[in-house]
């Protein structure tokens, strides 16, 4: 696993400083957007790519963009799941974006998922890991290196309502679980970016991320494998849940690279009242 880590934070500070700090190179490029996109998302996968093919415990590796799994080594002990970069299309508006990874052995399932980590880009650099053993540890970037924090917990409640997905299209149950944390006082904390968002959620101790259903996304907007086990792996490290309409997200047992799910995430309390409302409508 240290093999690994390691891996990740080299890939970390390539990105950080070819695509971020020098995001001029992609935005000034005279590409249009969806070309400039493809570009920087190429050159993230890449990075990762190149990095994994050093890590000898690394048996495979895929990718949610490029989804033919590389086998490494036979003998390796890891399955290695990536979000190269999420949400490039905010790269021009100087947010926050990031990577997510799934460490898996022996199977791509939730069961055998031994740790997950995020990094997140541009003014927020910093990269979080979480095992079973460690729990959920975070690194700030100072001096050219990664230096370890405090371990992130989640208290019961929190404050913060991120909610994805269109408005015109959330259902009237949704529309009114969401407006019953505002009505409490909750704020809005929501930038597109699954790993900010799911930051924001960590470093205020609590709060819900809720991305429905909708008709754009009749099956949900997370891909399952790739970003929704490790995101609720790294929440349930912390001391929260994450569901969807059907129970627990790391209950579920697809092994399906292409399943999406939706998604309610955050502090014991908020998932408790969302559950709820699933029972009452």
């Amino acid at each position: 696993m240290i093999a690994v880590f390691n891996a990740i934070t080299n890939i970390a500070e390539d990105i950080e400083k070819n695509v971020f700090v020098d995001c001029d190179r992609f935005i000034s490029s005279g590409l249009s957007d969806k070309e400039r996109n493809e570009q920087a998302r190429a050159y993230c996968s890449s990075v990762i790519q190149r990095e994994f093919k050093r890590v000898k415990s690394i048996k495979s590796f895929i990718g949610k963009q490029h989804k033919d799994e590389r086998i490494h080594n036979e003998n390796g002990r890891y399955l290695v799941t990536y979000v190269a970069i999420d949400n490039v299309d905010l790269l021009d508006v100087n947010f926050s974006l990031g990577s997510i990874f799934g460490i898996y052995e022996k199977r791509r399932d939730a069961f055998h998922l031994s740790a997950a980590i995020y990094i997140t880009y541009g003014p927020t650099f910093q990269l979080v890991f979480a095992s079973k053993y460690e729990g959920v540890q975070y690194f700030s970037f100072e001096d050219g290196e990664f230096i370890q924090q405090d371990e992130l917990s989640l208290l019961n409640e929190g404050k913060i309502n991120t909610t994805a997905g269109l408005v015109s299209e959330w259902s009237d149950e949704h529309r009114a679980l969401v407006d019953s944390f505002f009505n409490k006082g909750y704020r809005l904390r929501f930038s597109d970016s699954l790993c900010l968002d799911t930051h924001q959620i960590l470093f205020k101790k609590g709060g819900l991320y809720s991305s429905p259903k909708t008709p754009s996304f009749p099956d949900g907007k997370l891909n399952t494998i790739f970003e929704a086990f490790p995101i609720a792996y790294i929440i349930e490290q912390a001391g929260g849940r994450a569901i969807n309409k059907k129970g627990r997200i790391l209950d579920m047992t697809t092994t399906d690279i292409h399943e999406m799910t939706d998604i309610y995430f955050g502090s014991k309390n908020e998932i408790q009242i969302v559950e709820d409302s699933f029972l009452n409508n």
